[in-house]
């Protein structure tokens, strides 16, 4: 629940774009959980990812967008990508702190794995400690 009421109150983050500097916005989880959302944008409508669309977020530097910033020297524990949609977009995003960067990762993995609960996800966490495979 901590993970969603952050998400939910917003976060700035720099987004990476192709061939532009960074664009600082303000990321947020929707009331619904179901998209997340960024402002400003010039286009509101564009300006959200189905929760149902992403289906990767990877930690650190790894897209592509991130290996050809020239200006490359943001801390990888703060950087990471949502891939998502049919032709496997990415979103790359960067916060201010590694705290900020694992809320968001771990938030939007538990709403992807579908989990409605933080019990069920605690419990699946510790029956996965206790039977390595």
């Amino acid at each position: 629940e901590r993970c969603m009421s952050v998400m939910q109150s917003g976060t700035q983050m720099i987004k990476l774009k192709r061939g532009s500097k960074g664009l600082v916005r303000l990321f947020y989880l929707d009331e619904h959980r179901t998209r997340l959302r960024w402002r400003p944008s010039r286009k509101s409508e564009k300006a959200k990812i189905l929760i149902d669309s992403i289906y990767k977020v990877t930690e650190g530097r790894q897209s592509e967008i991130f290996h050809r910033q020239a200006e490359g020297n943001f801390d990888p524990s703060c950087c990471f990508t949502i891939y998502h949609g049919n032709h496997m977009e990415s979103l790359d995003l960067i916060t201010s702190n590694p705290e900020e960067a694992r809320t968001w990762i771990t938030g939007l993995k538990y709403l992807m794995a579908g989990i409605s609960d933080e019990d069920s996800l605690a419990k699946r966490q510790r029956t996965h400690d206790q039977y390595p495979f």
